[in-house]
């Protein structure tokens, strides 16, 4: 899938959020621990980070995961990306 718009700033700030505290550009698991550290408890992301990620993701409408399969990012509305983050939740 294509990510553009908000989706693609979205993608590119989670990479860079990825790059600065795992020195990786997509560490495994990632998406499911940038949403546990907007929704539940901020333990590295500063104030300003996490304000952003969630402005973000509101304004795609939607939160970016990693196809392990095929390695490339996809995009995921909010209402099936819940329901994903429930069901798979690695933590």
């Amino acid at each position: 899938m294509l990510i553009k718009g908000h989706a693609q700033k979205l993608a590119q700030n989670m990479t860079k959020l990825s790059t600065k505290y795992h020195k990786d550009s997509w560490m495994a698991q990632l998406e499911f621990e940038l949403w546990r550290e907007i929704t539940e408890k901020a333990e590295f992301l500063n104030h300003t980070e996490v304000k952003s990620l969630k402005s973000l993701a509101s304004s795609a409408g939607g939160w970016i995961v990693m196809d392990y399969k095929t390695k490339e990012l996809e995009f995921m509305n909010t209402g099936r990306w819940q329901t994903h983050y429930k069901k798979n939740n690695p933590f």
